[in-house]
């Protein structure tokens, strides 16, 4: 399965919700999540632009491998996702399987659903909020861009990592 998607830096959380729930937006979580990152010893993985995971989302447990990322606007990947049934032991599959943990991260986000379209709103700590609109076609995608009143020029097809470095980067 692709994933489609985009990000809007610096939004006004308040107002991003409002507007979910006036068209109609289900929230489906809000929560921390915690994530690990896998590569092999000659990281191969970041080379090849590829990521492996495990994410715990709330109680839930995802195992996700996400190919590398097309040049588009959009962020547009291949990604596999399974829900494993422990954090930890699906870790040490991992180690055991000779993976190497590169990468360990914790933020809180807000889940918000209309129909197949995900809306997620995520705080890292020293980021601004941002929301990433998630769906399974590109005219999708913009069109809930524009109901949300931006447009696409103020989005971005950066993954969280590359967010959290583009802050970093602007505070040095």
């Amino acid at each position: 399965m692709k994933e489609i998607e985009v990000k809007i830096l610096e939004i006004d959380v308040e107002e991003i919700r409002k507007k979910l729930l006036a068209l109609g937006a289900e929230k489906v979580f809000d929560g921390e999540l915690k994530v690990t990152g896998f590569d092999y010893p000659d990281e191969r993985l970041d080379k090849e632009g590829k990521i492996l995971r495990v994410r715990k989302v709330g109680e839930k447990v995802e195992l996700c491998f996400k190919g590398k990322k097309e040049a588009s606007k959009f962020k547009v990947r291949e990604e596999i996702e399974v829900t494993t049934s422990g954090f930890k032991d699906t870790i040490t599959i991992l180690e055991k399987a000779g993976l190497q943990i590169f990468y360990k991260g914790e933020k809180r986000r807000e889940s918000y659903q209309i129909e197949k379209v995900r809306f997620e709103i995520d705080y890292y700590e020293g980021i601004p909020p941002f929301l990433e609109i998630e769906a399974q076609t590109e005219e999708e995608v913009i069109e809930w861009v524009e109901k949300l009143g931006f447009k696409m020029k103020q989005t971005t097809n950066m993954n969280g990592r590359d967010v959290k470095e583009y802050y970093e980067n602007k505070t040095t």
